[in-house]
């Protein structure tokens, strides 16, 4: 059984609209959209302190009557602020020295990609192709090729009984293929159709006694269809799949053809023979260095093209250079207003820009509207912001230039949105210019140019397209190894999945094909970074390929971290290959809110030729975890270029053809070690769903929080000793959120301590003093947890102290190993994100080789039903005598009257401490034993989750030590855990 439901359907933009090629009508009113979940109480109210802010401004400033001028003179060089929220993110990875290389790629199985566009292109012009079991590659360019119909079909009818995907339910067809054909189309209708009848059409090939999925097609929608390549005269069996079945008839129609005239492949070293490849980036180098179709509904190009429009969303997030919205330096404006404007009123600016480059304009305000018209008067864009997303959220406008040649006027204008009906703005400052010609530049891809408006997370990787979903999926997985030493490929996004997700925990990641070929593309040494869904609870949020455990399922937020109401979370699911239960999503990335879209590429016609396309430099707007992954692979591109040339050896990623599962597991623990929990930080932004404090476990909305890039650059390159002075803070996105380095430590106790010592910036005073909560964690870098999880080996927090410490201690005969130190921000009293607080503090590392611990921690099992009891058996070996405690989550009950090792039990800092009666005695093996119950709060998802235990700690000298390898985490599922 296929458990890839909804296979073909995107983890698409929230309510989305069709995409009109050439067409900004999208774009003009997206921005004001809003549904039910996004209005009253949450999109439209003026929390406290911005309406304490409205109040000043008004004081300060005066209101502007129609058309008046500004009388801020205009500054030359680039302000920063005005840029992308993505941009001003990534760029502080950037600026650490990594932002992609043109001979690494990351890559995506998607609706295509527009290599038309300055973000994506140019192309090398290789594509690649599966012939005789192996991946070839040619250049179309220089092929003469045509693909004829032939004689030979297939053609099957049936009936389909009640069935389903949760009983596995199928029906085969095997078939002989003729001799001397290549392709086959296939496609399955049903009737009556959906909703009451949904099947899937899977292909199953004969290969040494046993069949093995070759093609899958899940839209959910009648008719499936699949392109394939087959070998002639060979076993093969179509497969029927009762995904929701109640009664109906079916036929399999199946069209075979060949392909004429000769294909000339093309040896592997070409695929990064060209100018720039090593590093030297040139006008010419290629940004798309690979090109496989497999045959989709997106319809089957032998050039990167985009069906859809979705994957070039997608790969302009994750990998654009943004050559498209590259600033002028030389001609852009800022201005400082500080204006109230009524009804009414609007301030205008003029832009002179060239033939084929383009215009833009982006403001700081509340309630405002920004317009952008070309020399004729005609509007070419417009974008409103109509919540108080907050102060530093900016809005941005852009258009190309519509003139044939020379120089031009455009006009871009700041007015209430709403128009008449509106209420008063509030402007504060407005950045505008004209961009360079995308051909005259290079975008984000090198450090010494100006910096793009839309640019990318990776704008310097090299990007490989997969046109389609799950076809493609399954051959990178059936030659991941090939595709990771021809393409160099860390990392591949899939923005799709499930349509509705599977029931909670339950079966997700055990049914199906997908989470099996996520696997083997792990196994290949390549990442998959997945969306968990758009289905607005954490019930959907266990389709594959987000599901599978080697992925990383991606959650969204908006700008200032606040979980997206749309946004799917994730229940529990298990594991198709060693079986047992795990949980998700992983991390969350902006993915955009119905108020405030993510900036995104837009594709030209896949059907026109180049020589009739208009240039593609245009952008539209996007919302949904579908934008939200393809920022967490361009991050983990970034951080596994660190992780290649700059990481100690202990931690180093091998090139692209050496790497395996355990690199991969190695540079997703990074990412989601560095993560920021969000419930406090991001409380007033939460949409519908509102995460819990984990003390750096788990949640099932948001996984382990919002994802980190330049903390995670940081974990891996940055060596800490001594003491550093560091700062945290929520002035996003210029401040961080955590801080991080890596130690290297052997037999004996390491240490890390925090001391706050003061908080800066303007708001500061809201904290009135309180000190900030910061938790500081030590993982264990080189041995990551099952499936990739954080392996936590020490952990504390500063909670209402401004102090505190971590250690951990490694035994006897322990060797060399590499571990993070990650400082969290957790909370500033009295602020949120948005607010202009910084916390400063000092970062101390030191190591004593004299003293040491070694323990082990065993139980009955990593998966508990709710109510369920768990013996835990500890041993600790010390080098001096002292106390011990454990620690336990919160929501677990500890049975006392059944465990006489327990002398008591302490809250605090978020986890429960079991004290134990008996002092460990030096240089032997002491052990310990009690019983916990699981949570059983009575509901299916109140009771699933993930918990932490440990680690078990011994004090010595007055200081709790924690003892390596002692933590664990347990899973409770709220439904039995028998399928």
């Amino acid at each position: 059984m296929d458990g890839s439901k909804a296979t073909e359907n995107h983890r698409h933009e929230v309510d989305e609209q069709p995409e009109a090629i050439d067409d900004r009508s999208d774009r003009v009113s997206y921005r004001s959209q809003n549904t039910e979940e996004e209005t009253g109480n949450e999109a439209l109210r003026l929390s406290r302190r911005t309406m304490l802010q409205l109040t000043g401004a008004v004081a300060s400033t005066s209101v502007l009557g129609i058309g008046s001028t500004p009388s801020v003179a205009a500054r030359t060089g680039i302000n920063e602020d005005f840029l992308n929220w993505r941009v001003r993110e990534a760029s502080k990875v950037w600026d650490r020295g990594y932002r992609g290389r043109p001979d690494r790629s990351i890559a995506l199985t998607d609706s295509g990609l527009e290599s038309r566009h300055p973000d994506e292109g140019p192309w090398n012009g290789i594509t690649a192709l599966i012939r005789d079991g192996a991946v070839k590659l040619t250049r179309p360019a220089n092929n003469d090729t045509e693909r004829v119909k032939t004689d030979e079909t297939e053609s099957i009818t049936g009936t389909a009984e009640p069935g389903s995907f949760a009983t596995g339910d199928e029906i085969y067809h095997p078939f002989v293929t003729p001799a001397d054909v290549e392709q086959l189309d296939t496609t399955l209708t049903w009737n009556p159709p959906e909703p009451a009848n949904d099947l899937e059409l899977g292909i199953d090939k004969l290969i040494d006694g046993e069949y093995k999925r070759v093609a899958t097609a899940a839209t959910g929608n009648t008719p499936e269809t699949v392109s394939i390549d087959v070998e002639p005269e060979h076993e093969y069996r179509f497969v029927v799949e009762l995904y929701l079945n109640v009664a109906c008839t079916y036929e399999i129609s199946g069209t075979y053809y060949n392909i004429l005239g000769d294909i000339s492949f093309v040896n592997e070293n070409e695929v990064f023979d060209f100018s720039g490849s090593s590093g030297d980036i040139a006008l010419n180098t290629p940004k798309t260095v690979g090109w496989y179709d497999a045959g989709s509904r997106y319809g089957s190009h032998r050039v990167p093209r985009d069906g859809d429009g979705h994957g070039s969303h997608v790969a302009g997030i994750m990998g654009g250079s943004g050559r498209a919205s590259t600033l002028d330096p030389d001609a852009f404006q800022e201005h400082e207003p500080h204006a109230i404007l009524a009804a009414g009123d609007f301030l205008e600016y003029d832009v002179e820009a060239s033939a084929n480059t383009g215009v833009f304009g982006s403001a700081y305000g509340t309630l405002i509207e920004l317009v952008v018209e070309g020399p004729n008067g005609n509007v070419l864009d417009s974008t409103a912001t109509s919540s108080d997303g907050s102060r530093i959220d900016n809005a941005i406008v852009e258009a190309p230039t519509i003139h044939d040649s020379g120089m031009a006027t455009y006009t871009v204008s700041v007015r209430p949105a709403g128009g008449q009906a509106a209420s008063s703005a509030q402007v504060e400052r407005v950045g505008l210019g004209p961009f360079l010609d995308p051909e005259a530049t290079t975008g984000d891809r090198t450090e010494n140019g100006p910096r793009s408006l839309h640019g990318g997370i990776a704008p310097n990787q090299s990007l490989v397209g997969f046109q389609g979903l799950s076809d493609p999926t399954t051959d990178l997985g059936a030659h991941a190894d090939e595709f990771a030493r021809i393409f160099n490929i860390r990392a591949v996004n899939m923005s799709w999945g499930y349509t509705g997700g599977l029931p909670i925990g339950a079966a997700g990641g055990a049914l199906g094909t997908i989470p099996a070929t996520v696997r083997d593309i792990a196994e290949g040494g390549i990442l998959t970074c997945a969306a968990a869904g758009n289905s607005a609870t954490p019930l959907n949020g266990n389709g594959a390929p987000a599901v599978a455990d080697e992925a990383i399922s991606v959650a969204a937020t908006g700008n200032l971290d606040g979980i997206a109401g749309y946004s799917s979370g994730g229940v529990g699911a298990i594991d198709e290959d060693k079986g047992g239960e795990y949980m998700k999503p992983d991390v969350t990335a902006p993915g955009g809110t119905l108020t405030d879209l993510i900036d995104a590429v837009l594709r030209g016609d896949p059907n026109t030729s180049e020589s009739e396309q208009k240039p593609i430099r245009e952008y539209t707007l996007k919302a949904g975890t579908s934008m939200a992954a393809p920022f967490a692979t361009g991050t983990a591109g970034l951080i596994a270029e660190a992780m290649e040339f700059d990481a100690p050896v202990g931690i180093a990623l091998p090139e692209p053809a050496a790497a395996d599962i355990d690199a991969v597991l190695r540079l997703k623990q990074v990412l989601l070690a560095t993560a920021s929990e969000t419930v406090f930080t991001a409380a007033p932004y939460h949409r519908a769903h509102v995460p819990s404090y984990e003390f750096g476990g788990r949640d099932p909305y948001e996984g382990f929080g919002r994802l980190n890039p330049d903390a995670a650059a940081d974990a891996v390159t940055r060596e800490l000793s001594g003491t550093t002075a560091e700062t945290v803070g929520l002035n996003l996105p210029e401040d961080s959120r955590a801080v991080a380095g890596y130690v290297t430590a052997s037999s004996g106790t390491f240490t890390a301590t925090i001391d706050f010592d003061h908080y800066s910036g303007g708001n500061k005073g809201q904290t009135n003093g309180q000190p900030p909560q910061i938790d500081l964690f030590i993982y264990d870098a080189e041995t990551p947890a099952p499936h990739g999880d954080p392996n936590v080996v020490a952990r504390s927090t500063t909670l209402n102290s401004g102090t505190t410490t971590a250690s951990a201690s490694f035994g006897r005969n322990a060797e060399d190993s590499v571990y993070y130190v990650v400082a969290k921000l957790t909370n500033v009293p009295g602020a949120v994100n948005g607010d202009d607080v910084q916390a400063h503090f000092d970062l101390s590392v030191s190591f004593d080789s004299g003293v040491f611990v070694s323990g082990t921690r065993s139980d009955d099992g990593s998966v508990f039903t709710a109510g369920q009891t768990d013996e835990m058996s500890l041993t600790v070996n010390p080098s001096e005598s002292g106390l011990v405690r454990d620690a336990v989550p919160t929501e677990w009950d500890v049975l006392t009257d059944a465990s006489d090792d327990i002398d008591r039990i302490e809250q605090t800092n978020g986890v429960k401490y079991v004290y134990f009666t008996k002092t460990a005695a030096a240089d032997m093996k002491n052990e310990y034993t009690y019983l916990v119950e699981a949570p059983e709060k009575g509901s299916a998802v109140s009771d699933t989750g993930q918990y932490t235990f440990g680690p078990v700690e011994l004090q010595i000298n007055d200081e709790w030590i924690a003892v390596n390898g002692t933590s664990e985490n347990n899973t409770v599922v709220g439904l039995s855990t028998d399928l």
